[in-house]
């Protein structure tokens, strides 16, 4: 009996004596190694054979705009390559001759406020929406969930397709990039010039969209002979210029785009003159204030329906007794616009209560024998429109020009 209670402690102890690594299972493959990137962004510039640019950002502020904003915080700079800058007219002596405070006002639209990598914009489907460090500090943009305006700094909307960078819907350079301790440098095949005007500005100062802005304008002013100014309407020019808000010490600015009809679009659809567009409001009765219930009767204007999805039909919009719901961003660049991505896009919130039917992306995009984008709203049985120039920058968003006008269904002119 002592001898088998030897025997069973013996065999615990020797048990307890195993090490652990003999009960392991064995590691398949190699381990991964951990890369170490020390470079920093001004070394990665200092590196670069772009003698242009690391002119212009020596001769600049952006060294001591960049440490100001501390150690850790990671930045992406696009860094326009020596053929773009002279594609510019920015030559050596250009940018020796301009003052540090311009061309920091040039590289600040060109620095991103974060670290994006090809990898990072490969793996979504959108663009990516960044902000540069340039401010404009007599714009403030429209909150998305908060109060109060916020400060508007200029933007860049990014997207990698294959090994191709898209930079606001244009080809921007390819997706080869310099990795830094601090960042990311992104070397691009043009300059990048920020947008001056709203959308309203280059609609007016262009010359091809004529009859859109006068029909829209002059609806809003009938609206306002019609109704005293008494009932609401959304005019026009709403979104799409600086609206001057009384609580705020400078401009609310909208992020959206626009499907421009040109003049020959007009033409096309039977529409020569906009006595032509009068004529088709007059076929309903128009509006006006009923003084007896002080509210307005009428059928409302036709060419707002026929003009509405080129404000991605917005007019659709439903409400309740405490108004609207709220518009989401649609500020999408050509590279963004397909079936794919915006079906099911909700234009609208809810509204207060939560009860508001959301409004839905109406239109049906596509691309032609070319690869130019094609629109119409869905269930039209209109031609689609080309999207014959794309992507014209605004301080708001894109500008698409559409050869066609883009009816909603059972829509009849």
């Amino acid at each position: 009996m002592n001898i088998k209670l030897l025997a069973l402690c013996l065999l615990i102890i020797s048990l307890a004596s195993c090490r652990k690594e003999e009960f392991q299972p064995e590691e398949e493959g190699a381990p991964i190694p951990t890369v170490s990137i020390k470079t920093t962004l001004k070394e990665a510039i200092a590196a670069s054979t772009n003698t242009l640019f690391k002119a212009a950002w020596n001769r600049s502020n952006m060294n001591s705009i960049i440490a100001k904003q501390g150690d850790n915080v990671p930045f992406t700079i696009l860094m326009p390559t020596d053929a773009a800058f002279l594609a510019d007219g920015l030559t050596l002596d250009v940018i020796n001759s301009t003052t540090p405070a311009l061309l920091d006002s040039i590289l600040l639209y060109h620095t991103l406020n974060q670290e994006t990598t090809p990898q990072a914009l490969s793996n979504r489907d959108d663009n990516a929406v960044i902000y540069t460090l340039l401010e404009n500090p007599y714009l403030r943009s429209r909150p998305f969930e908060a109060y109060g305006p916020d400060k508007y700094f200029y933007r860049q909307y990014l997207k990698v397709q294959g090994n191709q960078l898209f930079i606001n819907g244009n080809k921007s350079g390819t997706a080869t990039v310099t990795l830094a301790k601090n960042g990311t440098l992104w070397p691009i095949d043009h300059v990048l010039h920020k947008p001056t005007k709203t959308i309203l500005q280059v609609l007016q100062e262009d010359g091809r969209f004529s009859m859109y802005v006068d029909i829209m304008t002059q609806v809003d002013m009938m609206w306002d002979e019609a109704t005293f100014g008494v009932a609401y309407r959304k005019y026009f020019r709403d979104g799409i210029t600086l609206s001057d808000e009384p609580q705020s010490l400078s401009y609310y600015m909208n992020f959206t785009s626009v499907f421009a009809p040109t003049d020959e679009a007009f033409h096309q659809a039977g529409f020569n003159s906009i006595d032509d567009l009068v004529a088709l409001n007059n076929r309903n009765p128009l509006p006006y204030l009923d003084w007896d219930t002080f509210e307005v009767v009428g059928s409302g204007y036709a060419t707002d329906t026929l003009l509405t999805m080129h404000r991605w039909g917005r007019l659709f919009k439903q409400a309740d007794s405490f108004g609207e719901g709220g518009d989401n961003p649609d500020a999408f660049y050509a590279n963004d616009l397909n079936n794919k991505l915006l079906s099911g896009y909700a234009l609208s919130t809810s509204g207060y209560t939560g009860s508001i039917p959301i409004l839905y992306v109406p239109l049906d995009f596509g691309t032609d024998n070319t690869g130019k984008v094609t629109v119409k709203a869905i269930g039209s049985d209109k031609p689609a429109a080309n999207i014959i120039e794309a992507d014209i920058n605004t301080l708001m968003g894109p500008i698409h020009v559409v050869n066609r006008l883009m009816p909603p269904k059972d829509f009849k002119y």
